[in-house]
Order: structure tokens, then C-alpha cells, then sequence
């Protein structure tokens, strides 16, 4: 996958900016607060509908403005989309996004048409925090190229709210009726067994991908990455039927705490090194080593699901890595359309073609400018898609 070009009007601080970017690697560096990590968070918005690290829009909209809009122009496998977003700063009112100049019905309808990976310092939670971020991280990576288990994701995590309203609602009842909770259970077992057996098999493929990536990276044979699913439903062999059982033995449990304590939101992405966990037992240099080969894996393992390299999204990473593991890295990258960005551009030594740009804030207004004139790209004019 390749973006051609990316627009952003009014998006944080950016009031009006065109990119034709590079095929290789586009470098975009300045200072902290400058406005780099806004292009990436524009490309993440076009993939997945969403920022990689906010959870509302509002704040994504230029102070003073009504709307916020970023697209792009991609093409995948000899064919051009052009997917666009728009946002407003009322919460009540919901995004709007284009998808060859139509307007989406459903978030679904998006997934794939630009499949990107995203790497920030704040990944490193993939290793020092909780379950969720792992699950989110699966979620995303497979969500980009199974449309069938995006939809499935929604609809247990619809029946799981659902469920959890209901126990709390039930909870001091001396005579619960367990029968409408049978319901949602019923409801949530198709999709949990779509979701468990998904991770599964790219789990399988995952770890084989960050094993590789890592000792690659590392440049030690010695030290062996794992990462393992585990599930309570992880060695069933009917999950729908397992799920349902689970639910109905649990439930005076899940009565008493008002939750759901049991299901595919429970799972887990083991990580080992050397079969120990890594949260407990790795040093700074092997998390920040394995956290990188995660993703990197993850950007393996969407081409070879799809057929098609997706983008890759690096901000500011440099800055944790030392000189050899940047340099296995600018070799890991040779083969995809890359977006990075750092405070020097010297942070990363690069032999390909590439783009840089230098990024700078005046008056609380995002300025670019192209630093290696030997590589000058087109200026087109702007065209503001119609979200009528």
C-alpha cells in the first residue's frame, strides 16, 4: 500500500497542507510540539477511523474552527482509494467519512482500504501494562484485514455491555431472572467463537514473525521471544458451546460483581524471553527491543495476510533505540512506505530515497518545509471533499 497523497485542514495545527509523499521514507523532524505527530495521527484517523492516541475527536479540531478534515489517496494492488474523515468539535454530533467520495454507513466498510502499524514510545505498555493494551493491539492488527472479525468484535462487545447492565441491574434481587441474561449470552457466543479462534491463528503467526524480528534486532541467538494466546477457551473444541456453559456457571459470581468475569474481553498475549515474563524479568533494552519486533511483526504479518504491504507509522521511537538496533531497524523498514518522525534528523541514517521535512510551529501554525531539494514533490491543489 502506497499513500499518494495526504490532506489536512484545520486538524490540530494544521490550517491547510497538501503531501505527496514519498514511496520510501518520509523524515519529519522539529521540535517537541511542533506538529509531527499530527500527520501520523491524520493517516491513523484514514485507517481506522480513529486517533491511535486519544479516545475523542474534539480535541483534534484546530481551536476556533467548526470542522476538522484529513484524507488520503491510497493505492493498494494497482487500485486508488480515497478515503477522507471529518470532525467536529460538538461531541454529540458523530465523524463523517468518505470512501471514494460516499459516505460510510458502518466502520467496517473502511477496514483494509489503508492498513497501517503504528510505533510510539508510549507501545512500550505493550510489555509493562495490562491485559487490554495487548487486546487492543490484536484487535487493531486483525480488524485491518478481517472485515468479518471487526464486525464480530462489535457485536460481543454490544452483548457484553448489555449484559453488564443487566447483572447490575439484577444485583439485590432476591429472584433474578437468569432467563434474559441466557439471551445475551446466546447472542455473544457466535461472535466470541469468531474472536478466539481468529486470534488464535494470528497469534500462531505473530510470535513466529517477533521471534524472528527480535533476534534480528537484538543480535542475540541467545535470547528466544515468545508470544502466546491464552484464553479460557484457547483448547475447546466447541467454543460456542463452552462460552455458553461458562456464562451460566458463572453467573451467580458475575451477579455478585456485577460483571462479566469470563470471555474473549478477559484474554491475554503472553510475553516471554527465555520463558520468563518479560513484565517481571526484562531490562529496558529487551522491553523496548520487543516491543519494536511486535510491531514490526504485526507489519509482516498484515502482508502476508493480505497480500499488500501496509504503512508504517514510527513516532519517535529513535530516541529509545541505541545506534545498532536504529540501524537493524532502517533495514527491517527498506521494503515499505514509512512515516517517521524525530527532534534531528540525524537521528536516523538512511542510504534509500527518502523525503525530509522540517516541522516547526509560528504563531501556533504548523509550517513544512522540504529539506533535500533533490527530491521535490508536486503541489496539488486542494480539494475539500463533500461531506454533504
Amino acid at each position: 500500500m502506497i499513500i499518494e497523497k495526504l490532506t489536512l485542514r484545520n486538524f490540530r495545527n494544521y490550517e491547510e497542507t497538501v503531501l505527496t509523499p514519498h514511496e520510501g521514507v518520509n523524515l519529519f523532524f522539529g521540535a517537541n510540539g511542533s506538529g509531527k505527530t499530527n500527520l501520523l495521527e491524520a493517516i491513523h484517523y484514514c485507517a481506522l477511523g480513529k486517533s491511535h492516541r486519544i479516545t475523542g475527536d474534539q480535541s483534534a479540531v484546530r481551536i476556533g474552527e467548526s470542522f476538522a478534515a484529513c484524507g488520503v489517496d491510497v493505492r493498494s494492488g494497482g487500485v486508488k482509494r480515497e478515503i477522507s474523515v471529518r470532525l467536529v468539535p460538538n461531541e454529540a454530533a458523530k465523524k463523517v467519512i468518505l470512501l471514494d467520495q460516499k459516505q460510510i454507513k458502518r466502520f467496517s466498510d473502511m477496514m483494509g482500504c489503508l492498513q497501517c502499524v503504528i510505533f510510539s514510545p508510549e507501545d512500550l505498555g505493550l510489555i509493562r501494562e495490562g491485559p487490554s493494551v495487548r487486546r487492543r493491539y490484536l484487535d487493531m492488527m486483525i480488524s485491518q484485514v478481517n472485515r468479518g472479525y471487526f464486525i464480530a468484535l462489535q457485536q460481543y462487545r454490544s452483548g457484553l455491555e448489555q449484559r453488564n447492565a443487566l447483572l447490575k441491574n439484577m444485583r439485590g434481587n432476591q429472584r433474578p431472572n437468569f432467563g434474559l441474561l441466557e439471551v445475551f449470552e446466546q447472542a455473544m457466543a457466535g461472535p466470541a467463537e469468531v474472536i478466539v479462534q481468529e486470534r488464535i491463528r494470528v497469534v500462531e503467526l505473530l510470535s513466529r514473525l517477533a521471534a524472528e524480528t527480535y533476534r534480528g534486532i537484538s543480535g542475540r541467538e541467545e535470547e528466544e521471544f515468545q508470544a502466546g494466546y491464552h484464553s479460557a477457551f484457547r483448547e475447546s473444541g466447541n467454543v460456542q458451546e463452552d462460552f455458553v456453559r461458562v456464562m451460566r456457571e458463572n453467573r451467580e459470581e458475575d451477579l455478585r460483581l456485577g460483571i462479566t468475569s469470563a470471555g474473549p474481553h478477559r484474554d491475554d498475549l503472553n510475553l516471554s524471553l527465555n520463558r520468563k515474563n518479560m513484565k517481571v524479568y526484562a531490562s529496558q533494552g529487551q522491553i523496548r527491543t520487543a516491543a519494536l519486533s511486535l510491531k514490526l511483526a504485526q507489519m509482516k504479518a498484515l502482508r502476508q495476510m493480505s497480500g499488500e504491504p501496509p504503512v508504517l507509522l514510527l513516532d519517535d521511537v529513535m530516541s529509545e533505540l541505541d545506534k545498532e538496533r536504529r540501524m537493524r531497524l532502517v533495514s527491517e523498514i527498506s521494503d515499505y512506505q514509512t512515516f517517521i518522525t524525530c527532534t534531528d534528523e540525524t537521528d536516523l541514517e538512511l542510504e534509500s530515497d527518502k523525503r525530509i521535512y522540517h516541522v516547526s510551529s509560528i504563531n501556533g501554525k504548523a509550517q513544512l518545509e522540504l529539506t533535500n531539494p533533490g527530491l521535490e514533490e508536486e503541489k496539488p491543489i486542494l480539494k475539500e471533499p463533500d461531506f454533504s
